[in-house]
């Protein structure tokens, strides 16, 4: 049973202009949907748990298959425990009355979506060390580590305070707990020590 991260999926059957936004190299948006979900059910067992680090699915102005993108869950084999992001939180607020725990009875409840659990932010351990995962970079933990996701390709990997999940900077791949320590290590040797990385 092993845990796996990502961010960013922005599914939803409506969700082309996503791969424009992204230069995500797919011709449109079901075989960027297919595609992504083989790469998920290649990486992860039926017994393991994807945590999905906020907009899994797509929802905006121009973009409201909100559902459409809600339901890829019934195609992954692993568990999924969604972190809200942004697009999720349109959502609650356009459809569900604000009401968080509306939405998440919704995606718990409804036979059309897979989910293991529904929260806005969560702290898991890994090898020890905590790790605190939300959507917004700008909400990271002060006192340990923050996964994050919310700003697909435009930070970065790296930050001081944690890294980003998002699909866009692992070529479409998950990051798995061997995956941190591996970034955590290249962050202690390199990267906290580089002032060229860290310049103001």
């Amino acid at each position: 049973m092993r845990n796996w991260y990502t961010a960013d999926t922005h599914f939803g059957d409506d969700s082309n202009d996503i791969l424009i936004r992204d230069m995500r190299p797919f011709k449109d948006i079901t075989e960027y949907t297919k595609e992504q979900v083989r790469i998920w059910n290649a990486q992860a067992s039926a017994d393991d748990t994807i945590y999905v680090i906020g907009d899994f699915c797509n929802y905006n102005v121009h973009e409201k298959g909100f559902r459409s993108g809600l339901a890829v869950s019934r195609l992954v084999n692993a568990h999924i425990v969604l972190i809200t992001g942004n697009s999720e939180e349109r959502v609650i607020d356009e459809h569900f009355d604000g009401d968080f725990d509306r939405f998440r009875e919704y995606c718990l409840t409804d036979p059309a979506f897979k989910f293991d659990d529904v929260i806005r932010n969560a702290y898991v351990d890994i090898n020890g060390i905590r790790f605190f995962l939300t959507h917004k970079p700008s909400d990271h933990d002060k006192t340990c580590l923050t996964l994050f996701g919310h700003v697909h390709r435009g930070l970065g990997l790296y930050r001081p305070f944690g890294f980003n999940m998002g699909t866009d900077v692992n070529n479409f791949r998950m990051f798995s707990d061997d995956d941190i320590m591996f970034l955590m290590k290249q962050k202690r040797d390199w990267w906290d020590n580089d002032p060229d990385i860290n310049c103001n």
